[in-house]
């Protein structure tokens, strides 16, 4: 029954798409007539004809894992296509000519956004226009608790069980919460309107309108850019012969393409220096146990070693080892080759010596380029160096009324100067701020944005401000016993004495609150034994065992008596503090 819909939906799209030339010539409305009826009849005959013949092509079909994702055929996603194509087509004739407040990006940054407004200004309307297919999701559970906690369904319903038992939808809202944007101008107490599978093309700063690849124009009071950014393919991975055995990750569309490639390979490669690629690894392996056998190669010697040290990353290794994940550090790869049989042969050189790897399929989680290009033609100042665009502490970019918020806004820190941070709580963060902004109640930013990474239950890390492995950093850590078998710490990451970051390894409360009030602070610090006192180190003890020391990987460089800490008085403050954003969903 849904195949015959999806059959309309061609024909009407062929109908529409041919409507337009209609009109032309001497007897343009016979000989329309003629030429539009003939072939529709033969079109629908014939397309019932095929339907009959390859029925079974048109509808799903499951592995024989009971477990596996139902696989669409090739014509079964054809048909879609053709589906969506046709609503994106309708929703750009409906598309009112003006509206209040428009963003570009449908992520996280413009749900926040578009929320925010909605908030200060009830009576808005706000468009948001996005390239994906799907409304606003968070994109965390991509690379974990999809795959982990994931329902039966999840590659299609995209939901997981959290925590606390409860089923829980990456979406943020259902198709539902957006208005038709046809029906946008009729509400006269506005609302927010979503248009999916278009892009944003031009930028018009003067005039204040947006051009999209449909052609449609847009005009704006207040436009807010979210782009965020792409995946970027390495050499040698990226080679034509090659598209159909490599892939990026980071939309829903690649979740559930994974989800069919994992359940009909043996093997698969994922190569990246990111933080995407060892979550990724480690989910993976996770879930399919011995069924999959997950390569983990990296050109660094060992996880995030750009940012972490490595008493940090070596928990994190040996979760992954654990869960069955195999790591090839320090690994470049030199060349990428298609086998007879199917399989991939990749090259990689590590100290001077090849090995080859031969896997099923390949995932490049490596780099991350923010999407500034319809800023950089419309005239918009760029930062080449960290890539972004330059906004001000109120997220305002160089053009009038035109603001910037997410993973692309390379904007004024208080402390830090001009930053650019991919991180979900930042794309939060900054959209709310610019939608306040972007209201007229103006507001500049100050909350300092974390991040967390988990593997399994072993490993927990939160990290804020400056996390760079080049600076000097200075870690404290509990001792490992009975009661704490697992690694627990703080490190410090230190520029002219004064903390710029701190990253938390299995310490939670109020311990981001008190690293974002320390950075804050500003303050110099002489005694980080002291200072790491105020984080949570140690699980319960029993009243009859004595506390452990800490463990400081600092050394004085005297042995005299340390000054009072100034940044003790955070202890008593950050009470006081409440966070201007909520934590991400578990």
């Amino acid at each position: 029954m849904r195949s015959g819909y999806n059959l309309r939906q061609v024909s009407s799209l062929s109908s529409f798409s041919g409507s337009s030339n209609s009109g032309k010539g001497t007897n343009s409305e016979s000989t329309s007539g003629r030429f539009s009826f003939y072939p529709g009849i033969v079109c629908l005959t014939s397309g019932a004809f095929i339907y009959y013949i390859n029925r079974d092509q048109f509808t799903a079909f499951a592995a024989d894992d009971d477990d596996a994702p139902v696989k669409k055929s090739h014509l079964r996603e054809f048909l879609d296509e053709q589906a969506a194509l046709l609503k994106k087509k309708l929703a750009n004739m409906t598309l009112p000519e003006h509206v209040p407040y428009v963003i570009i990006g449908g992520g996280t940054a413009a749900y926040y956004a578009a929320l925010t407004i909605r908030a200060f200004d009830p009576c808005s309307k706000v468009l948001i226009i996005s390239d994906e297919r799907e409304t606003p999701y968070n994109r965390p559970p991509l690379s974990k608790e999809l795959w982990l906690y994931g329902t039966p369904t999840a590659y299609k319903t995209l939901d997981y069980m959290s925590i606390s038992g409860k089923k829980r939808d990456i979406r943020y809202e259902s198709d539902g919460f957006f208005l038709n944007p046809g029906a946008l101008q009729e509400f006269e107490h506005g609302a927010i309107s979503l248009i999916r599978n278009t892009m944003a093309i031009e930028l018009d700063p003067t005039s204040k309108e947006v051009t999209l690849d449909s052609g449609k124009k847009v005009k704006f009071d207040k436009c807010l850019i979210a782009t965020g950014g792409k995946p970027t393919i390495p050499y040698p991975f990226y080679t034509p012969h090659l598209r159909n055995k490599v892939m990026t990750y980071n939309t829903t569309s690649d979740y559930q393409k994974l989800c069919h490639i994992a359940h009909e390979s043996a093997s698969i490669l994922i190569f990246g220096d990111s933080i995407l690629a060892p979550e990724l690894a480690y989910s993976l392996s996770s879930k399919f146990e011995k069924k999959l056998k997950v390569v983990y190669a990296l050109t660094t010697d060992r996880p995030f070693e750009k940012a972490i040290p490595k008493v940090v990353s070596d928990p994190i290794e040996r979760a992954l080892r654990t869960s069955g994940v195999e790591i090839h550090p320090g690994s470049k790869p030199i060349s990428v080759d298609k086998l007879p049989n199917g399989k991939v042969s990749v090259i990689f050189e590590t100290n001077g010596k090849r090995e080859t790897v031969i896997v099923d399929y390949i995932v490049v989680a490596d780099k991350f380029e923010p999407s500034v290009k319809i800023a950089k033609s419309a005239g918009i100042a760029v930062d080449e160096k960290i890539g972004g665009i330059i906004a001000d502490s109120k997220l305002q970019t160089s053009a009038a009324d035109i603001y910037v918020a997410g993973d692309v806004a390379a904007y004024e820190d208080p402390l830090f100067g001009r930053v650019r941070v991919s991180k979900w709580e930042n794309a939060q963060i900054t959209g709310r701020l610019a939608g306040q902004n972007m209201t007229g109640n103006i507001k500049e930013f100050h909350h300092r944005p974390a991040f967390t990474s988990t593997f399994g239950h072993e490993v927990h890390i939160s990290g804020v401000g400056q996390t760079d492995n080049s600076l000097k950093t200075v870690s404290v850590f509990a001792p490992i016993t009975k009661e704490n078998p697992e690694s627990r710490g703080v490190v410090f990451y230190v520029k002219d004495n004064k903390v710029v970051g701190v990253l938390l390894l299995n310490v939670f409360g109020i311990g981001i609150e008190l690293a974002r009030k320390i950075i804050s602070d500003n303050k110099e610090i002489k005694d980080f034994k002291e200072l790491a006192k105020l984080f949570d180190l140690y699980q319960p003890q029993n009243e009859n065992e004595p506390e452990h020391e800490p463990e400081s990987k600092f050394k004085p460089e005297s042995e005299s008596q340390p000054e009072p800490n100034p940044a003790m008085e955070a202890l008593a403050e950050v009470e006081k503090v409440k966070p201007t954003v909520g934590a991400p969903p578990s």
